[in-house]
């Protein structure tokens, strides 16, 4: 177990392994379409439309959260879909979706992606610089750790190691869906923060 030694690593070493955690959640993937401001606009109201079913099904919601664990969380819609299969909420979120433009579930669950990779890649950009230089100082605090045994900061070091290569990757997001996806911004931060929000 890690957790002890974590708990002794400074508050900036923890902040930034958090972060990085965070950040392979949503690895970027190809993109398989191209991404444009109305069906950003489109992905995002159906999102709200869809809060109603959500509620609907909190019983079904409940068992997809215990089997979270086997969700790619790279390509979180479209992973969850799978999840979803045989289930009526699936059925009622399809008809969501129809109404706001997409031709099938999983062109929308494939737009969702697309949008929160490229919303990653944006953050990515605006930290700049400065989350490379923290991680590396986080890597070596980990490494002058006197509390952690040799396997606990190889353990460590390998998430973080991932974690840089999912910042690197990020770099791969095409301009234009970044473009796309920047004057929502805001808006997908507050959908985020919305504890009242089924997503």
């Amino acid at each position: 177990m890690i957790t002890q030694p974590i708990r002794m690593l400074s508050p900036v070493t923890l902040l930034i392994t958090a972060l990085m955690l965070a950040c392979v959640l949503i690895a970027p993937k190809a993109f398989a379409q191209n991404l444009t401001e109305a069906n950003v606009r489109a992905f995002l109201d159906s999102l709200q439309a869809a809060e109603p079913v959500l509620r609907e099904h909190e019983d079904e919601l409940d068992e997809f959260e215990d089997g979270a664990e086997t969700t790619d969380l790279s390509a979180i819609f479209s992973s969850g879909l799978e999840q979803m299969k045989g289930h009526a909420m699936l059925k009622d979120i399809e008809k969501v979706t129809k109404r706001h433009g997409f031709s099938d579930i999983e062109q929308w669950a494939q737009t969702g992606d697309q949008v929160f990779q490229a919303w990653f890649a944006l953050e990515m950009e605006a930290q700049g610089p400065a989350a490379q230089q923290e991680m590396q100082r986080a890597l070596a605090e980990i490494d002058n750790n006197p509390h952690m045994t040799e396997e606990q900061k190889a353990q460590m070091r390998a998430m973080m190691g991932t974690a840089m290569n999912t910042m690197n990757a990020a770099k791969d997001v095409p301009d234009d869906a970044k473009r796309a996806v920047r004057p929502f911004m805001d808006e997908l931060r507050a959908m985020s923060e919305d504890e009242d929000s089924g997503w």
